[in-house]
């Protein structure tokens, strides 16, 4: 039987928007708004743009956009076909198998410092996630969190001790506070 994949997005939207940025008059169009900002919209330029577009090319109606302007997919309904994938000019929404439950909910490749000024959820690089993998399955790469989901044993280590909270497990299984 084949693995099934689901979608992810590897962004909170705990950023916030720049000041010349009114959320409001943004367009509903994610390439539209990179074509205007390069940069990004919020003060992490590797945020989700908000535009939904993602959200218009699913066949599922897997993935929606909320309030916050941050593309969020639900893993019941989503298919993995992938359309959300081609979507995304910031290149932070991927596949994932869906029987592994653990991903990073980050985007940024920015130095700490840099980083942390921008987002209150930012991978920070501290390679706590390294040490406590079981499986060698999590390693930083550019500053960021990055999973290897042919050894991840989905445990949970790495979500639970992930100082920034930025590791996240389906089962809901968090860093403690």
């Amino acid at each position: 039987m084949a693995r099934r994949f689901v979608a992810v997005v590897h962004c909170q939207g705990d950023s916030a928007f720049r000041d010349d940025i009114d959320p409001n008059t943004l367009p509903h169009d994610c390439d539209a708004i990179a074509g205007e900002h390069p940069l990004g919209v919020r003060e992490c330029h590797f945020s989700c743009l908000g535009g939904g577009t993602c959200e218009k090319v699913c066949p599922e109606g897997a993935i929606h956009v909320d309030e916050n302007r941050v593309a969020h997919v639900d893993r019941e309904r989503c298919t993995g076909c992938g359309a959300c994938v081609h979507s995304c000019p910031q290149t932070i929404i991927t596949l994932m198998p869906a029987d592994d439950f653990m991903w990073v909910k980050c985007s940024n490749h920015e130095k700490v410092v840099p980083a942390m000024k921008k987002c209150d959820s930012v991978c920070v690089g501290c390679k706590t996630c390294e040490r406590v993998c079981p499986a060698d399955a999590i390693h930083i790469d550019a500053f960021l969190a990055k999973i290897d989901y042919q050894k991840c044993l989905s445990c949970g280590m790495c979500a639970a001790k992930c100082p920034m909270g930025v590791i996240h497990d389906v089962n809901g299984i968090v860093a403690a506070d």
